[in-house]
């Protein structure tokens, strides 16, 4: 049988024999096409060794025969510039770590079947398994002399049996058995069977090996271990309260004595209280959270407390944006973080006293479908920093920052391939909100044949969350709409992460709402530009973007048609069947659906579908727990009995990331296509 390889090379001499000779032909560029998604790489989880030495990361490929990710570990040595593999195989590998010490190397690997954790000796060159749970390990750590690693890992719950009667005698085939639910949280996105009834607790194992030791107990699910700095005790967050499940936002710090087991809670104000960071000389646990307000999005405040949870203060970095991945300097009189700006990721350093200085940005990459913000940095004691880095050119690639250099993009992995490949040009724009001014950021991504003079239609691609952030990253999905001769337009409207606390804090409670003008003026803002086609106008999102959408045809006719990916429709329906019921109904709205149903259909487009006239496409996968089936149906059934033209498409095995696998983003997009391709005009 003819590799895929093979096939390709013969297909290109075959167009190639149909061109006209010349130097043209031979040099000529391809558009970037549906089955490029397969050709592309780009790493993630860069770890930086304590000395700043060498750097491993995971580097992505796509199979096209098995239309799976598969990645492997690569080694970059910063002086000799030296860049190769530790791992090779069709694995999944994620979340190296090193030891203190710098000599091993810490991961997670499916290689031997189900994930379990590694240890891998540099010097040696040898690796091996440390766990063999039954469940998957993960977020795991050293202890600072480098002899135990602490991780979690879920841990099935004793379930007492429901009445006494008699099973199905030898042979006889009984209907199978009933699943009995009695947790609150019995589906999970991306849990294609309901969950299995457990929590996840924190174990320490020897990094040689051995059984490991369960450090927490009960019906309780912990966060992160970290280690105290002379190692005999853990820092973890959890929601250890009564009730957890219904104080979903409820967690505290605590610490766990490594060798006694007692477990204290060291914060004492009511949570959320989350990723504890503890310095190097165990003086401060720094430590972000906010006074609980019970609404959909609050900014982060940044704290520290002593090891048993005394003299708290506030680190007042004025910075109006959320800070993760915690890293104190190795003096301990500051803290790195990443935070998202204006939908682009960057690296702050945090002085105990002191003003924030913004260190290296450009951090992205972390989404590969579309231009989601997100991105992972780490750094070594001697300041250097390895990041994920990020352009509308290309997916994420290896860097490395200096403060004396600046940022050195190391790897090229896409250079070869996207140097064949026209890709749309992506430019920024900012307008202003026709509804009150407000200043919003945008980008418009140019067919690849774009001509000045010429009009093209254009798709309005609204982002999910609804607190998240698109930003400048490349985006293989807008792409190929780009490609197929489409203006692509996106946008991060009031709700959006990264403008600060007020910027997406405007939709609590009130989504969606003027959002909905901040899009519709992004239309307006590019049509004013003279290269829109206004009768080929079209519109999609998935998700919090499917709401919108949904929401923006039921209160205008201004678009040709529509796709409405994963949407939530009705508000009072999808409370009480989507996977975060006791979350939605607490913090999107105040009231429980039954107390106030007006509240929750004012804010649903099912509210609006009368005044649909758009023809509107209907696309989810059938395992999906976020927004579920049922939501979507609801609005193709009401489409029917309104007798828009629709349809709808059920995405088998799918959840709420539908493009997970590359054929399933390759469908979605094709599909979203063919559906604008279907409509030239307005009906």
């Amino acid at each position: 049988m003819m590799s895929w390889v093979n096939f390709r090379i013969v297909v290109l001499l075959i167009l190639g024999s149909l061109l006209p000779l010349g130097k043209a032909s031979a040099q000529e560029l391809q558009k970037f096409d549906y089955l490029d998604i397969f050709e592309l790489q780009y790493i993630e989880s860069p770890s930086i060794s304590p000395a700043g030495d060498k750097i491993v990361y995971v580097r992505n490929q796509f199979d096209i025969m098995t239309d799976r990710k598969f990645n492997n570990l690569w080694l970059y040595e910063v002086e000799t510039g030296r860049n190769f593999p530790l791992s090779s195989g069709k694995n999944s590998m994620s979340s190296p770590v090193w030891s203190p010490q710098g000599d091993r190397l810490a991961y997670f690997s499916s290689e031997e079947g189900k994930s379990q954790l590694f240890v891998h000796w540099i010097k040696e060159d040898r690796k091996t398994s440390i766990t063999h749970g039954m469940s998957s390990p993960s977020q795991m750590q050293w202890s600072p002399d480098g002899r135990w690693l602490a991780y979690t890992m879920k841990v099935p719950a004793v379930t007492p049996p429901l009445g006494k009667f008699p099973g199905p005698p030898k042979g006889a085939l009984w209907a199978e058995s009933p699943v009995i639910i009695e947790s609150s949280k019995y589906r999970a996105d991306g849990n294609f069977s309901f969950v299995e009834p457990g929590y996840s607790h924190i174990f320490v194992v020897s990094s040689e090996g051995g059984a490991p030791r369960q450090l927490t107990s009960g019906p309780f699910n912990h966060g992160a271990p970290q280690w105290s700095a002379d190692g005999k005790s853990l820092y973890f967050s959890a929601n250890r309260e009564d009730k957890p499940e219904l104080k979903v936002r409820n967690t505290q710090i605590y610490k766990v004595e490594f060798q006694g087991g007692d477990i204290r809670k060291i914060t004492r104000q009511e949570g959320p209280h989350n990723q504890p960071a503890v310095s190097p000389d165990g003086k401060w646990i720094a430590f972000t959270g906010f006074e609980d307000k019970k609404v959909g999005y609050q900014l982060s405040k940044l704290y520290a407390m002593d090891g048993e949870g005394a003299n708290r203060r506030e680190i007042a970095h004025g910075l109006d944006l959320d800070l993760g991945q915690l890293s104190w300097d190795k003096e301990g009189k500051g803290l790195y973080a990443y935070a998202e700006k204006e939908g682009v990721g960057y690296v702050y350093y945090l002085p105990l006293n002191g003003k924030p200085s913004q260190l290296v940005g450009e951090i992205g990459g972390g989404a590969l479908g579309r231009p989601y913000s997100g991105g992972r940095y780490s750094v070594a004691n001697n300041g250097r920093i390895a990041l994920m880095h990020s352009t509308v050119a290309r997916p994420s690639e290896l860097a490395l920052w200096e403060k004396s250099k600046g940022t050195q993009v190391i790897t090229s992995f896409n250079e070869n391939f996207l140097s064949s490949r026209k890709i749309g040009k992506v430019e920024e724009i900012r307008y202003t909100s026709s509804y009150d001014s407000q200043k919003i950021q945008g980008w418009v991504v140019y067919p690849p044949d774009y001509e000045e003079g010429k009009t093209y239609p254009l798709i309005l691609e609204i982002h999910g969350g609804p607190y998240l952030s698109y930003g400048p990253h490349f985006s293989p999905e807008l792409q190929i709409m780009a490609s197929q001769g489409y203006l692509v337009l996106y946008t991060n409207p009031r709700g959006s992460t990264s403008y600060g606390e007020d910027f997406a804090a405007y939709i609590n409670g009130n989504y969606p709402s003027e959002d909905y003008d901040d899009l519709m003026s992004g239309v307006d803002a590019v049509t004013a530009k003279g290269i829109v086609d206004t009768s080929r106008l079209y519109i999609t999102g998935g998700s919090g973007g499917g709401v919108l959408t949904a929401w923006s045809i039921g209160k205008s006719h201004r678009f040709t048609a529509a796709v409405v990916s994963k949407p939530v429709i009705n508000w009072y329906s999808f409370v009480l069947t989507s996977d975060g019921t006791s979350y939605y109904s607490q913090y999107w709205f105040d009231e429980k659906p039954w107390e106030n149903p007006t509240k929750y259909m004012n804010r649903s487009p099912i509210s609006l579908v009368g005044n649909v006239k758009t023809p509107a496409l209907l696309i989810t996968g059938e395992l999906d727990y976020r927004t579920p089936m049922s939501e979507t149906e609801q609005y193709y059934n009401a489409l029917k009995l309104l007798e828009v033209e629709t349809l709808m498409i059920r995405i088998p095995n799918a959840g709420h990331g539908i493009t997970a696998r590359p054929s399933n983003m390759i469908r979605h997009v094709g599909y979203i296509i063919g559906w604008f391709d279907r409509y030239t005009s307005k009906n």
